[in-house]
């Protein structure tokens, strides 16, 4: 009889813990997290960095004449003085972007920050060809930085009646 009931006691205890964790498992109760999502005032900030980068954009057209124009002084100029910041800007720019987004951001800086290098060397180089195509990808990469950094809300539209 001694045994029946030990062995009872034991299959309670397995029950027990069985709906315990079922109920913990599966009875949330709680509501989810809301996905992280950016303040007006971290939208602000990244405004001003993306700005600051979309000026530097801007000005391709006169770095492209430099190339056309084998103007290698005022090239290598550009590339060291307008775009010297460039780098800096797009990593702080990217630091403010949230976790999920931030990866992406500093990866395509490194690649703008390689292709300035490319850029540069090609310049010491006096080398046309190479100059060309690295400007490109620099301008491909740049404009994938800046299509990527999230915009400011739009507001609300109003209820259409």
């Amino acid at each position: 009889m001694e045994r029946f009931r030990s062995l009872m006691r034991s299959l309670m205890a397995i029950c027990l813990v069985a709906i315990a964790t079922l109920l913990v498992s599966c009875g949330g109760g709680g509501k989810a997290a809301a996905p992280p999502t950016y303040s007006a005032a971290q939208l602000s900030q990244i405004a001003t960095y993306a700005g600051r980068i979309q000026t530097s954009k801007e000005r391709l057209p006169e770095l492209a004449g430099y190339i056309r124009d084998e103007n290698w002084v005022n090239f290598d100029n550009f590339i060291h003085g307008p775009l010297g910041d460039l780098r800096t800007g797009m990593n702080r720019l990217a630091f403010q972007l949230l976790p999920a987004d931030k990866a992406d951001a500093l990866a395509i800086a490194e690649d703008v920050t390689k292709d300035l290098e490319v850029m540069s060397a090609a310049v010491d180089t006096y080398n046309l060809d190479r100059t060309n195509k690295a400007y490109v990808r620099f301008a491909k990469d740049l404009s994938t930085f800046l299509d990527s950094i999230p915009a400011e809300p739009s507001a609300p539209e109003a209820p259409s009646v």
